[in-house]
């Protein structure tokens, strides 16, 4: 009974908040494709009753769960161009549904951080609930700030749900430039509800793939490529 009043309010969340055919769409997607990943991650969430680590809610967004539709085509996108890319970082992973995704779609190194302990908590236990079905997809879930976690060189591709403002988005991109200056490599955003893409053209990102449903369902693919001597290099 509680899933389905959590899908009843997240229905008219959306339309009260955009429009009824967008609530809708979104409804029609959780019923199709939300089965198969047997995770219950939609009700939206306030960020002052979780333990926080080390960071100012004023500038994150509120847990809310991506839709299936614009998550599936960004994953799937990003797949078909960059097949030997195994690994990606979900930032802000909220209670996992993308982690549970990305194993669905071929990653095989999947880490998600969040500052929310008790959505940590959560997402650990929707990946024990998965783990069977994916004995070779390595997971690892931390609590902590994205800014004060430590970039490893295999951190290339990280997802975004819009879970921050621009000041803090910059401030990771500037942490990632760091990170590529010790140890070069690409750098891919797959970037849903992309409200401050533009840190990242500033930053010399291009972006390669768009997708737009509706008006509201928005997501892309942005990328800072390197040249074999580690020096950023246009990707035209």
């Amino acid at each position: 009974m509680k899933k389905l009043l959590h899908h009843i309010h997240n229905f008219f969340y959306l339309a009260i908040n955009w429009n009824p055919l967008l609530a809708s769409f979104v409804a029609w997607q959780e019923a199709k494709r939300g089965r198969k990943y047997g995770l219950h991650t939609i009700k939206r969430e306030s960020l002052q009753k979780f333990s926080i680590a080390e960071n100012d809610i004023s500038k994150s967004s509120p847990y809310e769960a991506i839709n299936f539709f614009i998550l599936e085509n960004l994953l799937e996108n990003f797949r078909c161009l960059f097949p030997e890319e195994k690994d990606i970082m979900d930032v802000g992973c909220g209670k996992g549904r993308v982690l549970a995704a990305a194993a669905y779609f071929g990653f095989t190194g999947i880490k998600g951080v969040d500052f929310a302990k008790e959505l940590c908590d959560e997402a650990e236990r929707n990946m024990e609930k998965i783990k069977p079905a994916f004995p070779g997809v390595q997971f690892k879930i931390t609590w902590s700030n994205i800014l004060h976690y430590p970039l490893a060189a295999e951190d290339k591709v990280f997802f975004l749900f819009n879970p921050f403002n621009d000041e803090v988005l910059e401030k990771f991109v500037v942490k990632i430039e760091a990170s590529v200056k010790e140890h070069p490599r690409s750098i891919w955003f797959i970037y849903a509800s992309p409200k401050h893409i533009d840190v990242l053209l500033e930053k010399g990102y291009v972006v390669i793939y768009r997708i737009k449903k509706m008006k509201f369902l928005e997501g892309l693919i942005a990328v800072k490529p390197v040249d074999d001597a580690g020096s950023n290099k246009s990707f035209y």
